[in-house]
């Protein structure tokens, strides 16, 4: 009975260090992908303001290089 409960209590060690471990992981992709959507909407204002001021072209309006 005794060697029931000790493997009862490590398994619940062992649960708990992998719950730990699992919390570390969701916090650090949670960090990352906040910082991904602020770059990702930077870039989206940088290609607003270059459409709009006229920097950015229309890629059908170019001519085709001439390898083509």
């Amino acid at each position: 009975m005794q060697d029931d409960i000790t493997r009862l209590q490590e398994t619940v060690a062992h649960q708990a260090q992998d719950i730990t471990h699992l919390s570390d992981e969701l916090y650090k992709q949670q960090r990352e992908i906040t910082i991904l959507r602020q770059q990702l909407q930077l870039l989206a204002a940088r290609q607003r303001a270059a459409a709009s001021d006229g920097t950015m072209r229309d890629p059908q309006d170019e001519t085709p290089p001439p390898h083509y």
